[in-house]
């Protein structure tokens, strides 16, 4: 495996073998992240992880809109866009995408609207910048995670390269 294949998606299977076959080496570094995550999720969202599993499925339709990559972390958190745009999910298309029922997810939905979190516009349900600002924890975890997992990827394609392919790209690059 070389860095060149792993670096410029020659083999796009080559990163996924590659933590597979390292896993044992890398499992702590991965795992230690996601369990902080997954902890401070379960306590912003008030010992229910079922809410903050709904949350996150309402912000991936978030995500997924244009716009909300053109807005500046201060705006999302200032409360310039008190209701995020979205390509919009229903309480039927949550329910089916995380395997609840439908009425669990009616019900948690129903008190994050009373919370604030969420609001719904017809049939469809909208994030909230004050859902933003609750979850900041979650957020943070998950910047944190992105780049700890970065982190032990490189460090994993660095390892596989080996020290004279490593070294090579390092001085063509700078």
């Amino acid at each position: 495996m070389t860095a060149e294949n792993l670096e410029r998606g020659h083999d796009p299977a080559a990163l996924p073998r590659l933590v597979a076959s390292q896993y044992p080496k890398a499992a702590l570094r991965l795992l230690r992240p996601l369990a902080d995550l997954l902890c401070v999720a379960r306590e912003a969202c008030g010992g229910d992880f079922d809410k903050f599993l709904i949350m996150l499925a309402v912000a991936i339709r978030t995500t997924e809109h244009p716009l909300f990559a053109t807005y500046a972390q201060e705006e999302l958190l200032g409360g310039a866009i008190p209701v995020f745009p979205s390509l919009g999910t229903n309480v039927r298309s949550v329910a089916d995408s995380l395997g609840l029922p439908k009425e669990t997810v009616r019900r948690k939905v129903g008190r994050l609207i009373e919370a604030g979190w969420i609001v719904r516009q017809g049939q469809e349900l909208r994030f909230t910048d004050h859902a933003y600002r609750e979850l900041a924890g979650a957020r943070v975890g998950i910047e944190r995670l992105a780049v700890r997992n970065f982190e032990v990827v490189a460090d994993l394609v660095r390892k596989a390269a080996g020290p004279c392919e490593a070294a090579g790209a390092g001085q063509a690059r700078g």
